[in-house]
């Protein structure tokens, strides 16, 4: 991997955890999923488990940045009335996250008109632009330990970016921490809110 490419990871680490490409200026929006027979009622505890260095992408995430997210996340749910613990085994469920980088590709097609050999405007013309770009995929999963499956999953995704805002960075984590988990614990539309510290 090239050393820009190196940097463009590190970048996406802050910007996919924000779902915030250049594009898009609306909050960030995750997608969840989870086990419907699990009782969400019952976590109180939650611990957060070691980054696994095992992917050329976590190889390329400092201890820092990783320290930053994990702060992030585990701020949100500590506002949701969840304690963190560092005993996984005093756990009811374990927070897990990885990074996903996919090379993806984005063709567009315009109509422009045609003046060429004549003295009107001629038919349209498809004009096809190609792009190329890396789309990053951040994906956080809470963990039944005594199964040893997930139960719950958020995934924010978002493209590549070279030159992140520094001082944009601690309050991207922050929403994006709020976005992932925005519909945590989830319940049917109909039930009450369910306040895990009573």
């Amino acid at each position: 991997m090239t050393l820009r490419f190196a940097a463009a990871l590190l970048t996406l680490v802050v910007l996919a955890l924000a779902a915030a490409c250049s594009t898009f200026s609306k909050s960030p929006v995750a997608d969840t999923d989870y086990d419907s027979q699990y009782d969400f009622s019952r976590v109180r505890k939650i611990a957060i488990a070691p980054v696994e260095r095992t992917t050329p992408e976590a190889l390329l995430i400092s201890d820092m940045q990783v320290s930053r997210i994990n702060q992030a996340l585990a701020q949100e749910l500590q506002a949701r009335g969840y304690q963190m613990v560092r005993d996984a085994g005093a756990a009811d469920l374990l927070l897990s996250w990885h990074l996903v980088v996919q090379d993806k590709t984005d063709v567009r097609s315009y109509n422009s008109m045609s003046y060429y050999n004549c003295w009107r405007c001629g038919p349209p013309v498809p004009d096809i632009s190609v792009y190329q770009y890396r789309q990053g995929t951040f994906i956080v999963d809470l963990i039944d330990p005594l199964r040893d499956r997930s139960v719950w999953r958020a995934t924010i995704q978002s493209r590549l970016r070279s030159e992140p805002n520094p001082t944009q960075s601690e309050v991207r984590r922050t929403e994006a921490a709020r976005a992932i988990f925005a519909q945590f614990p989830p319940r049917p539309a109909d039930a009450p809110s369910a306040d895990p510290a009573t």
